[in-house]
Order: C-alpha cells, then sequence, then structure tokens
C-alpha cells in the first residue's frame, strides 16, 4: 500500500499554505508575482504530498494527454470556434471546424479535466473559455505563440531523446548535445549538418511563431531592470574620440537596443551600433525601430569583432568600416559589447569561440553584457522557468548556464566575471565582464 502523510503532516502544510496567503498581493508587478508565486510553491507542496506514487503515472498522462489535446485544437482551430464569452454545442463546434464531434469529444475530455477548458455545467454540457484558452488565442502576441515554440521546437525534438541517444550510440556514455550542426533538432528533421535557424527558415510561419513565441520570455529574461546601462554614457571627450557606447551583438531587428535606449534616455543614438546577419540589418533597416542615427553594422558574431580598441592604446586607434547602405562607422572601441540570448544557443566551446572574439576587441575600460537565464544551484517555484528552457535549448545543442558555468567560460576567453546583475525574484539576469588583468 502507498505510503499515505500523517495527518500532522497535512496540517502543517494546510497552515503554512495559509500564512504565504496572507501576503497575497493582486498587483501586476514583481512583487506581487513573486507573492503569488510563492503561494503556489506551498500549494504545490500540498498538493505532492497528498498524491501517491501509484497515482504518478496518472498525472503524467494528464500532463502529455493535456499537450497533444492543446496542439491539436490550436492546429484545427478550435480554439477560435469557441465564442470568448459564451458557450458553444459541441455539434455546433463541429460544424464550425470540420472536425469530427467524437474527435473533439475525447480530446476536450482532457482539456475540462486538465481545467484548460470548461463546460457550463457540473455534469458536462457546452464548452467554454477558461483565462487560460483564451490566453492561447493567436489573433495577437500571447502565451499561446510561446506554447507552439516550446511544443514544435522542443517537445517534439526531444520526447524521442532516449531513441536519439540510441541513434548516436551514446547508451553507454551519454554526453550533452554540443555541436549546432549534429543533435536533435537537426536529428528529427533528417538533416545533421544544417544550422538550426537554417532549417527553421524553410518554414517562414513556423519560423515568426517562434519569434513570437520568444517575445513571451521577456519577464523571465528582462531587457532593463538590472544593469544601469546609463552609466555608459559618454564624455564629451569619448564622443570626440568615436566611443560607441554600447554594441547590441546579434541584436535581431533592434527591438530590445530601443527598449534600452527607451529606458536610458541619456544615451545617445548615434554612439550605439546594432550588429546582424546582412538579412536581419535589411529588416532592422527596413523596420525603422531604432532612430536614424543608430549604426547598422552587418556583422556574423563568429568572426572578428569589427568595432574594436587597442587594449594596450585605448582611444589611441581609429577603425573604420562601412555598412551595406554606404555610412561609414568610425569608432575606438566600445564602452559595453552587449548580447542578449544568444549564447545559450550554443555549447560551451562555441560560446568561448563568440567571447574571444569580443575580448579582442575590448579594451581595458570595455564591458561585456551577457543577458540570459543564470540558472540556480538549486531551482525552485521561483526559477523553474531556467530549467525549462535549459532543456529547450539542449534540443538545439544550446545550453542555460549558472554563474560558475559562466566564469569557467568567461576566464577560457579572457575575460573576468566581475557581477551579475540581478531582479528579485527573476531567473534572468546581466553578467558583466572585463577584459583579464594581466598578472
Amino acid at each position: 500500500m502507498a505510503a499515505l502523510p500523517a495527518k500532522q503532516e497535512i496540517e502543517a502544510l494546510v497552515s503554512a499554505l495559509n500564512d504565504v496567503a496572507k501576503g497575497y498581493s493582486d498587483t501586476p508587478d514583481l512583487s506581487g508575482y513573486v507573492s503569488r508565486v510563492q503561494i503556489i510553491g506551498k500549494a504545490k507542496e500540498l498538493v505532492r504530498a497528498m498524491i501517491t506514487p501509484d497515482q504518478t503515472p496518472n498525472y503524467h498522462g494528464l500532463n502529455m494527454a493535456e499537450l497533444i489535446a492543446i496542439r491539436t485544437f490550436i492546429k484545427l482551430k478550435v480554439l477560435d470556434a469557441i465564442p470568448k464569452t459564451g458557450s458553444i454545442s459541441l455539434e455546433d463546434l463541429s460544424k464550425a471546424t470540420g472536425a469530427q464531434d467524437s474527435l473533439l469529444e475525447r480530446m476536450g475530455r482532457v482539456l475540462v479535466a486538465s481545467g484548460f477548458l470548461d463546460q457550463t455545467r457540473p455534469d458536462g454540457g457546452e464548452y467554454k473559455h477558461t483565462k487560460f484558452s483564451l490566453a492561447y488565442l493567436l489573433d495577437q502576441p500571447s502565451p499561446g505563440h510561446l506554447f507552439l515554440a516550446m511544443y514544435d521546437e522542443w517537445f517534439k525534438h526531444m520526447h524521442n531523446y532516449d531513441d536519439y541517444l540510441v541513434a548516436r550510440g551514446q547508451l553507454e556514455h551519454a554526453a550533452e548535445p554540443d555541436d549546432p550542426l549534429r543533435n536533435p533538432f537537426t536529428f528529427y528533421h533528417k538533416q545533421d549538418g544544417t544550422p538550426v535557424w537554417g532549417i527553421m527558415a524553410q518554414n517562414p510561419e513556423k519560423l515568426l511563431t517562434f519569434q513570437k513565441g520568444m517575445a513571451g520570455i521577456d519577464v523571465a529574461i528582462p531587457v532593463v531592470g538590472h544593469f544601469d546601462f546609463g552609466v555608459l554614457k559618454n564624455s564629451p571627450e569619448e564622443n570626440e574620440q568615436g566611443v560607441a557606447e554600447l554594441v547590441d551583438v546579434g541584436g535581431g531587428h533592434g527591438i530590445v537596443l530601443k527598449k534600452i535606449l527607451d529606458t536610458h534616455p541619456k544615451l545617445s543614438p548615434e554612439n550605439l551600433v546594432l550588429e546582424d546577419r546582412p538579412d536581419v540589418i535589411g529588416l532592422a533597416r527596413e523596420s525603422g525601430v531604432l532612430p536614424a542615427e543608430v549604426k547598422l553594422l552587418e556583422h556574423d558574431f563568429t568572426t572578428e569583432q569589427p568595432v574594436k580598441g587597442k587594449p594596450d592604446q585605448h582611444h589611441q586607434h581609429m577603425l573604420k568600416r562601412s555598412t551595406a547602405n554606404g555610412t561609414e562607422i568610425k569608432t575606438t572601441g566600445a564602452k559595453a559589447y552587449f548580447m542578449r540570448m544568444i549564447l545559450h544557443d550554443y555549447a560551451d566551446h562555441v560560446g568561448i569561440s563568440i567571447l574571444k572574439q569580443l575580448a579582442a576587441a575590448m579594451s581595458p575600460a570595455s564591458r561585456v553584457l551577457i543577458c540570459e537565464m543564470v540558472l540556480p544551484s538549486r531551482v525552485s517555484e521561483l526559477d523553474f522557468p531556467a530549467a525549462v528552457l535549459d532543456q529547450a535549448v539542449m534540443a538545439m545543442g544550446g545550453k542555460e548556464r549558472t554563474e560558475q558555468g559562466f566564469r569557467k567560460m568567461f576566464e577560457a576567453a579572457g575575460i573576468e566575471l566581475v557581477s551579475v546583475w540581478r531582479v528579485p525574484g527573476v531567473p534572468g539576469a546581466c553578467v558583466e565582464g572585463r577584459l583579464k588583468r594581466a598578472e
């Protein structure tokens, strides 16, 4: 017989839940979020105590069935067919979607059991939305896009990870995927040797969904609020010498750099540089997200960093580079090289190589700022999204890191980790590094 918790244990857990519930806040700010997560954590402790081990497969089965049913309903546009207010009968839902009524009933039964959807009567009845299913509608950027990004680009590639290990001959010596060209993602698509982003680009619609989904993790990996980018403001002398205040390496269309600029308006757009692949820079130029004064530079971050100063003669070396539109970039290096959610796409050895390109361009006054998840030594309810994202990027040969993991990688690239800037209760952080001092 499965071991059952003692009555005193349950009473203690209920009391602890009641105590933390007194600190509940319905404010949308970070303190409110933390208060709610603390309650969830205590509630889960109570639930785990009540569930016996022999029940565990049933709950795991419900988790798996829910994921499959949600993905199916999104694909069949069932969620769109349910009115945002009110309800719809099974018969009308079948007519609206063209899907067999018994299929909808069987999938819907799982989603009602999990609480994702609801019905109008205790004994069943018509289907209606909950706050969860409404949030998965795709008529605008939503948590649904993040779900699709995780399901399609992570779960589909990792659910058969044991088969991947067999195919790779790794049952005796299993190892984390560390090759950007040969990993569970490329294995699933039967395209070993092709970069992950190249495979994604083969389906523009899925790539767009993925990009929309990634925008949904800003809460976990905030752009601002940790490091004070305002300290990068140039002095008049630095302006005369052409020092860049901030270089956003692999910065995409410029949305992140725009957020930094909006939050720290003292920074000068003409002293900011956005770097990315030629096609991305072309899109950034067309979108007009950034002020026209921001310099747009075509660059592959695995190659030599073009915004460069001399470590031994800071501000003495003037480098000129031409962009695709003919504008000339004059610089004596940068005060900060910034990368957000890039290194986690790669294994340590690749990340070290990328960092070495930055280290070679840095002066003693330069900083490298890496904005990513920073895993705790033990995850909790507050920071478990970091562990989830770590497995997601593992599918692509990437890796989330602890502070010690960043320190080792920095040291191998000739950089010293000097600070980890955090927002309390948020798993993402800004890791700051400087060039190692000469012994």
